[in-house]
């Protein structure tokens, strides 16, 4: 057991969301941890929550599938996971990070137990100078925290920003999203990105999937077969 773990098990913290007094390997109680906005059934392909009874695929997927080959989330981007990630993302609240890394760290194990388990962990990359403005890349870290959990290889630079571009954010739908960001990603000359086949993109949301889409398809061109992405929460379109 690593012994920071065990030390942080036991001492008293708040839970992120009503406050109270709470132990444990994250900062969520139990109550508050069964109320957040878990997924129901959601699409086998992008992973959108499905109102339709009956079906495995959204209308859109079915139409026009992504590049991507599945998407995985815990949790819909709703109150207040989406305060948690907006904290740790931009005022740098670990503590929210670890949370949500750790959840997702043990819904994507078990999932990858009953399935294909990836043969690399790949983070959403960020532009360097939007890093240093930042301080941290929150995809890498909540890969970090995946790849201890689940005991699958991490690649930490395996993808790079190649030109800066304004945040996703600011674009206003599917189409300004991919715009935004096309041409702009690469794939490092890494020999584990070479050998393999799975790869497993980790970002903190999903929104109209235009990275994740844009990311996927430099990754096959390099010669990755399958792509999955596994995020903190999965926004409606």
């Amino acid at each position: 057991m690593n012994p920071e773990r065990g030390v942080r098990n036991q001492l008293p913290t708040l839970c992120l969301v009503c406050r109270r007094t709470v132990r444990g390997a994250y900062s969520l109680c139990r109550d508050c941890e069964a109320e957040l906005p878990w997924l129901g059934k959601v699409c086998g392909r992008c992973g959108e929550e499905l109102n339709e009874s009956g079906a495995d695929f959204c209308s859109r997927c079915r139409l026009n599938p992504p590049e991507f080959d599945s998407c995985h989330a815990p949790f819909a981007y709703r109150p207040p996971v989406d305060k948690l990630i907006v904290d740790y993302k931009f005022n740098a609240d670990f503590a929210s990070g670890y949370a949500l890394s750790r959840i997702l760290a043990g819904f994507m194990t078990r999932r990858w137990r009953e399935g294909k388990v990836p043969d690399l962990l790949l983070p959403v990359p960020l532009h360097a100078s939007r890093l240093r403005r930042r301080g941290f890349n929150q995809a890498l870290e909540i890969a970090r925290v995946l790849a201890a959990e689940s005991g699958t290889p991490l690649c930490p630079r395996g993808l790079r920003k190649l030109r800066p571009s304004p945040p996703q954010t600011e674009m206003h739908g599917a189409r300004e999203r991919g715009a935004n960001i096309r041409a702009s990603f690469g794939v490092a000359r890494n020999p584990a990105i070479r050998d393999a086949r799975r790869v497993a993109l980790v970002d903190d949301v999903v929104t109209t999937m235009s990275t994740a889409m844009e990311l996927t398809r430099v990754l096959k061109q390099a010669g990755v077969e399958e792509v999955e992405v596994c995020c903190l929460a999965r926004a409606a379109l």
